[in-house]
């Protein structure tokens, strides 16, 4: 399953709290790698990350801009959610939050001003979902700033919002480099302010990230993880 990096790097989906969520009005995300990434708009987690990922695959076979459809049934199925009526007004409302915003997402030479998601509406008569990409909004990331995730994996870590970042994040590496904790905490936009009580946190999802990846890690005693893969 295609990821953009700079959405796995950054806080543009972050760690939010259940019952939590604000609007954001032009709020720089914190990210690595000289991308910057400003945000308005309904503030997006991990489980919109879910939904955005099954669109962008659901697009992926089709020319980005082309309208691609799908049954709600189908798509909460997919992503291993419950099929229920709060079921599908959760997806309702996520496509929303993802529809209504604004995201600026530059590289320094390339610059992306648009919504997540270009296009969203109802066909009454089949009940299905219509969806559209921008397709301005791939050159931005690039042919080399991508990553495929396992999406089996990553929905094993469902519920789990720091697990699942740190998924991102790190899949994102080839050779993951050292991360202080401090560094983590910006980046998924934790809402702990005490450091200490993130970084016990921080240790449970990284122990949970390992027994499902078996990827190795400790955090040494200058504060910053590192993590091996196999």
């Amino acid at each position: 399953m295609p990821a953009p990096n700079v959405v796995l790097r950054s806080a543009l989906f972050g760690v939010v709290k259940r019952g939590s969520r604000k609007y954001e009005k032009n709020v720089l995300k914190t990210t690595l790698n000289g991308y910057t990434v400003k945000f308005t708009g309904e503030q997006l987690d991990q489980s919109d990350l879910d939904v955005w990922l099954e669109c962008l695959q659901r697009c992926q076979d089709s020319p980005l801009g082309y309208t691609v459809r799908f049954a709600a049934h189908n798509f909460l199925l997919s992503i291993q959610r419950n099929t229920g009526k709060s079921d599908h007004e959760w997806l309702k409302n996520s496509l929303l939050r993802l529809k209504a915003n604004a995201v600026e997402i530059s590289d320094g030479k390339y610059t992306y001003i648009g919504s997540i998601i270009d296009l969203i509406y109802r066909d009454e008569k089949t009940g299905e979902n219509c969806l559209a990409l921008n397709p301005k909004i791939s050159a931005c990331f690039g042919d080399a700033g991508w990553t495929g995730i396992t999406k089996e994996i990553r929905l094993k870590l469902k519920g789990k919002p720091l697990t699942q970042w740190l998924y991102g994040f790190y899949s994102s590496h080839a050779k993951p480099f050292p991360v202080k904790v401090a560094t983590l905490k910006e980046l998924c936009s934790s809402e702990i302010k005490e450091l200490y009580k993130f970084r016990q946190i921080l240790q449970k999802s990284l122990n949970e990230l390992s027994a499902v990846t078996c990827w190795l890690y400790e955090i040494d005693n200058t504060d910053k993880v590192i993590l091996k893969k196999h």
